[in-house]
């Protein structure tokens, strides 16, 4: 039997952060590890920012984005009204404004449809879209989502839905690689993407 050589309470914070997507055994050791060799200071601060961020931090019954303190950038009057990007998620949100082009409102599905996964439109709050536009005077809707399979049909099913509520529907442009995901692209290319959008249908 392979002895532990690790306290129990420090196998646990490496179980915890294991469970972060993205984040195996061997960088959850990693990072355990690190913060327990630095001052103690760092490692409350960053508990207190968790803290904090799931106390406070809510998501927007409007768009889905993360808003602080009941302030969402939907309702934000130096951003263009009348313009509405839709992303999957929040890293999505990020990228775009990193990118520097765009200005306007955001709608964060959630997620993709997938039917392999079975996740269908009631799981993204579909309806929830279709009826903000249906409220709304947008004079273009971008479909932001990631050029995959699981993308690209999600980005046709929402154009199926909403084109009878706005003239101008335009998908991000092809400068993006196929089968990449909109959070990784760096931001020289996604501006390019965002620029020279292209109307769907």
């Amino acid at each position: 039997m392979t002895k532990n050589y690790l306290p129990k309470e420090l196998m646990r914070l490496v179980e915890s952060f294991s469970k972060l997507p993205g984040i195996g055994q061997a960088t959850a050791s990693r990072l355990a590890l690190y913060l327990m060799r630095k001052p103690p200071d760092l490692s409350l601060e960053i508990a207190k920012s968790l803290i904090e961020a799931r106390k406070k931090v809510k998501s927007c019954p409007n768009c889905n984005n993360f808003m602080f303190d009941n302030d969402c950038s939907c309702s934000d009057s130096s951003r263009q009204s009348d313009i509405l990007c839709i992303v999957e998620n929040t890293v999505d949100v990020i990228s775009v404004e990193n990118s520097g082009e765009y200005n306007g409102q955001y709608h964060v599905l959630q997620g993709l449809l997938s039917i392999s996964q079975g996740i269908n439109p009631k799981d993204l709050k579909i309806n929830q879209l279709i009826n903000r536009i249906k409220n709304s005077e947008f004079k273009e809707i971008i479909l932001a989502t990631d050029p995959t399979s699981d993308g690209e049909f999600t980005a046709q099913y929402i154009h199926e839905k909403i084109k009878p509520y706005c003239l101008l529907i335009t998908r991000i442009a092809i400068g993006v690689p196929i089968g990449s995901e909109v959070n990784y692209i760096d931001k020289n290319t996604l501006a390019k993407s965002i620029v020279d959008r292209r109307k769907i249908g």
